[in-house]
């Protein structure tokens, strides 16, 4: 696809033209009083107006003033000047409609003036004899309000065309009649086909934003009443007519009286516009039927005025030559219905799927686009339009830059809304829906804006070959976890406190509301990918109190057996529900200070980036960046941002598993891989992968647990491992770029960062500028990337999360200069903090000569006992140990979650010579550490970088002890400085002065 159309398509699909900018508010109605009551009355008129308008989304529908007679109007004109048109009837005293239309325009030259009288000989003789110079429109009335709507409307596509056509690309319809009584016949009756198209078309539109605009956008009538006002609007026009319709006999010239009439006029017209454009669509009728002959020989249609069929003939024309109505296919042949879209979905299907020959014969005689211009898609219309056969080696290749260019448009039309979900037009198109009322919740709030910044800020197809988006996303809204709770007496949940596997298991056997199974069914027909059921609180990801990775995300395969498939989602949707009332929790909410009873939980299906191969599931990488580095390295500065990178599904990322650590800055640079024997012993050595297999997923309050760990040697022979993976040349020691050679394979991400076969950095770098810019405070955002995909198509980055990084202002920089940092216990220059902390008396650390990495997981229960005491005294506490705390890989650090540590204030990871530490960067743990102002230290004093006195914590008596925790209580609080500004982490004994902050 040219890459030039894909930007055209971008920016026509995310900028909306303002369509009908000038529209009529108020009408002065001049007319009688029998008149006036026949209208206010019996045809109801106001009513109706205000009916059609609030079908269409428009608010203030026009207003009318009835005056009865033109001097009380010439009067009220004077007074107010705020009247948009004006509509009068024939008998309406003195001065006669005529002079009153010409003192109007006099005062007023742009005002429209239409003159409305019923039909007579005698009318119409007096009419020819008058000065008609100031009345722009005459119109026969027939009793009916339809002439009033359609004469609004026929007005304002006139204020609006010269801007709507030429600016926006509206399609026009030219109605070429000189007959009064005819075109006051057709012109209803073609408003109400257009608008019933219009009704029709709005499926494709996702929300009501979008169907405003496709309404405002529809087809406009252009009225002409002489071949020379006709050659002058098609001239004018032709590139955005939909057809014509005209009469065969009719003046030449403006104003010419009717016995001048030349009766072959629609004749001569039809040659002309035959020669411009033999494909346009005219349709002649007459009351003479000896023209039918002529109008077939030009390859028009014909319709005979006196007809009995008139209407009906004239609908069934324009539903099949303007395109109106579903796209019908036929074979060119025989002429055989081969098949029928309704939609751009159907649309794109069937293109994919007709045969060769009926391609090139609707492609040929553009009927696809015209199709696509009745429906208001202008931007996919002409992109369809400038190709033809000409352009492509072959059928198949026209064939599917067709359908991609449908396919993207679907996809452009999806993005940067919020549709509400409706079981019958959802499509896999609409990149974002919700499912009942009430909040969606913060993590979805963060994930639908940044949906619509990418298309506010044109991320979409920046870069050729790739697709930013987020993943096809449906939330089910807060309302239906309150009804959940209630339907299912679940509101006890919240005073007791049973085990998270009894809370599960009875959560899992409750039943989720029928109006929801029924929608969550619809939705997962459109599915053919895992879905990801993730957790979208009221509180999750919000400033000031993020949140992240609290409550629990399932993933479930995708099965072909529908009641297979809404069991498993159905478990998932109930599981997440649970996870608010864990243990986890409830301890951090209790924390952040927050009302268990207040939390309300949101629940996200999302489609699961990746492929499949050998029954698991993944995304070539995935990753998480933050806008603030607050680790710098090198020539990395804290505002440029790090990113963190892992082959396979993003667990082992927030979780603080071994990751790539790179700078999108320096891309290049990377220290894990700047030497053979860093890149052997320092990158990934596991993936994490979805295993397919349903019976794999089972409830457990362990989210990972249909989760597939591979290590390098189950790595290697997957089709992703070709992307990110490098072979470690044993006999040279060196790192060969190449996946493809013999000996063990490294993640080293170089053809990425080195040589740039996929955008990363730049995309990384543009993702956090952006959310940065507009959230106003540094962000970390998730991501996932699948590069495994069929050729010609795109590479997918797909933004997962976004959320605020918490930077409290408040917080005043502590003035190193007055602390001796030699007294320390524990002291480091890698610390995020909130400056001073008061009253903190305890100090918790792992014994270093009882510390097994292979008890990880006992460390944790120890400490799970020893911080419920903790909350029980009310004591808030320091806590040191090696490695990553919260870290998913037992081998890495010890694994704990918010519950084991709730109560410590201060966090350091402490490395030892056998157990080095990078810093947890990019977790869901570091994340909730952070915004809740808790300090956090990473130092490795076995080699210089900072201080633990083991020696003398050791040395004091211990408040408690177990086989690998050590508690040790001070006398007096201590004196503790965590700076996040100079990245510097204090604790020591305190002395009589102490650490001063500057004010």
């Amino acid at each position: 696809m040219n890459h030039s159309l894909e930007r055209q398509l971008a920016e026509n699909g995310a900028t909306a033209y303002r369509f009908m900018k000038y529209r009529i508010h108020r009408i002065l109605l001049v007319c009688c009083s029998y008149d006036g009551y026949i209208l206010e009355e019996d045809g109801r008129i106001e009513s109706q107006i205000n009916r059609e308008y609030l079908d269409l989304n428009l608010s203030n529908p026009p207003s009318l003033t009835r005056v009865s007679s033109t001097a009380e109007a010439l009067a009220t004109l004077a007074e107010d000047d705020g009247f948009d048109f004006v509509l009068t009837m024939y008998n309406v005293g003195e001065p006669d409609v005529f002079a009153f239309a010409r003192k109007v325009k006099e005062r007023r030259p742009q005002l429209p003036v239409a003159l409305l009288t019923s039909f007579s000989k005698d009318i119409y003789r007096r009419l020819e004899e008058q000065d008609r110079s100031g009345i722009d429109y005459i119109f026969c009335w027939h009793g009916t309000t339809d002439l009033i709507i359609a004469i609004i409307k026929l007005v304002e596509d006139k204020m609006n065309a010269e801007e709507d056509i030429g600016q926006g690309g509206v399609q026009a319809l030219l109605l070429v009649e000189d007959s009064i009584r005819f075109y006051s016949t057709y012109l209803p009756e073609l408003y109400k086909l257009i608008l019933q198209q219009n009704t029709e078309y709005l499926k494709d539109a996702f929300n009501e934003q979008q169907q405003v605009l496709r309404k405002r956008a529809r087809p406009k009538i252009l009225l002409a009443t002489s071949y020379e006002e006709a050659a002058e609007l098609y001239d004018r026009y032709k590139h955005n007519l939909l057809g014509v319709i005209s009469d065969v006999g009719f003046v030449m010239r403006r104003h010419d009286p009717p016995e001048s009439e030349r009766l072959d006029a629609g004749i001569e017209l039809c040659r002309r516009i035959r020669r411009d454009n033999p494909l346009m669509p005219v349709l002649l009728q007459s009351s003479q039927v000896a023209f039918e002959a002529q109008a077939r020989a030009l390859g028009a249609g014909f319709i005979a005025k006196n007809s009995k069929r008139l209407l009906s003939q004239l609908s069934d024309y324009i539903a099949t030559e303007l395109a109106f109505g579903d796209f019908v296919f036929r074979d060119p042949d025989t002429g055989a219905v081969t098949g029928r879209a309704r939609d751009l979905r159907q649309m794109q299907e069937m293109i994919a799927s007709i045969s060769d020959r009926a391609f090139e014969y609707h492609t040929s005689q553009n009927h696809l686009s015209k199709w696509l211009y009745a429906r208001g898609l202008f931007p996919l219309a002409a992109a369809i339009r400038s190709y033809n056969k000409d352009h492509f080696a072959s059928v198949a290749e026209h064939r599917r830059v067709l359908v991609n260019l449908i396919r993207d448009y679907r996809t452009l039309l999806g993005q940067g809304v919020v549709a509400r979900f409706d079981a019958e037009t959802y499509s896999d198109a609409v990149a974002f829906a919700r499912i009942g009322e009430g909040s969606i919740g913060g993590k979805a709030r963060g994930l639908a804006f940044m949906n619509s910044m990418l298309i506010k800020h044109r991320q979409y197809d920046k870069h050729r070959g790739v697709r930013i988006l987020i993943p096809r996303t449906v939330v089910v809204a807060t309302g239906y976890f309150d009804e959940f709770m209630r339907l299912n007496g679940l509101e006890h949940v919240i005073a007791q406190e049973p085990s998270d596997e009894q809370l599960l298991a009875e959560f899992v056997a409750s039943t989720l509301p029928q109006q929801l199974l029924d929608e969550l069914r619809a939705y997962i027909r459109t599915v053919r990918t895992p879905l990801a059921v993730r957790s979208s609180s009221k509180l999750e990801d919000s400033h000031y109190q993020p949140f992240a990775g609290i409550y629990s995300t399932y993933m479930i395969p995708y099965v072909e057996n529908e009641d297979q498939m809404l069991r498993l989602v159905m478990r998932a949707v109930k599981s997440v529900y649970a996870s608010v009332y864990f243990a986890a929790s409830r301890a951090y909410i209790a924390t952040s200070q927050n009302l268990l009873s207040e939390e309300k939980m949101a629940v996200i299906l999302q489609e699961v980036c990746g492929t499949e191969q050998e029954g698991l599931y993944m995304p070539t990488f995935s990753g998480v960046a933050r806008s603030i580095n607050c680790y710098p390295i090198g020539d990395e500065r804290p505002e440029e941002g790090i990113c963190n990178i892992a082959m396979g599904l993003g667990k082992l990322v927030v979780d603080g598993g071994r990751t790539l650590r790179f700078s999108p800055r320096y891309p290049q640079r990377v220290l894990q891989t700047s030497t053979p024997r860093l890149a052997l012993s320092d990158t990934q050595s596991e993936a994490l992968a979805l295993d397919l297999r349903p019976e794999r997923f089972r409830i457990s309050i362990d989210d990972a647990v249909n989760l597939r760990r591979l290590d390098l040697r189950q790595i290697a022979p997957l089709r992703h491992a070709q992307y990110v993976a490098s072979t470690w040349d044993r006999e040279n020691d060196r790192i060969s770029d190449s996946p493809f050679g013999e000996g063990r394979k490294v993640i080293t991400f170089n053809a990425i960062l080195k040589y740039g076969t996929f955008p990363l950095a730049e995309i990384v770098r543009d993702i956090l500028a952006l959310g940065a810019e507009e959230m106003r405070c540094p962000v970390e955002v998730e991501f996932a990337v699948n590069m495994d995909v069929a050729e010609g198509r795109e590479r997918i980055f797909n933004l997962l999360q976004i959320r605020p990084i918490i930077d409290s202002q408040e917080n005043r920089p502590v003035d190193w200069s007055s602390i001796d940092t030699s007294r320390a216990l524990i002291y480091g220059e890698q610390a995020l903090g909130v400056g001073r902390m008061e009253g903190i008396t305890d100090l918790v650390y792992v014994k270093e000569g009882a510390f097994d990495s292979l008890a990880t997981d006992r460390i944790a229960e120890e400490l799970l006992a020893l911080n419920a005491r903790m909350r029980e005294e009310g004591r808030q506490y320091v806590l040191v140990g090696p490695g990553r705390w919260g870290s998913s890989d037992p081998y890495l650090g010890v694994p704990v979650k918010w519950s084991h540590i709730s109560e410590a204030k201060v966090i350091v990871e402490c490395g030892i010579a056998r157990f080095q530490v990078e810093p947890s960067q990019g977790t869901h743990f570091f994340q909730n550490v952070t915004s809740l102002g808790v300090g956090y230290l990473t130092i490795n004093p076995f080699r210089g970088d900072g201080i633990f006195r083991t020696d003398l914590l050791d040395a004091m008596p211990a408040q408690w002890e177990g086989d690998y925790l050590r508690h040790i209580r001070f006398g007096r609080p201590l004196e503790v400085s965590i700076d996040g500004r100079s990245n510097r982490g204090f604790v020591a004994e305190s002395t009589a002065g102490g650490a001063r902050h500057d004010s």
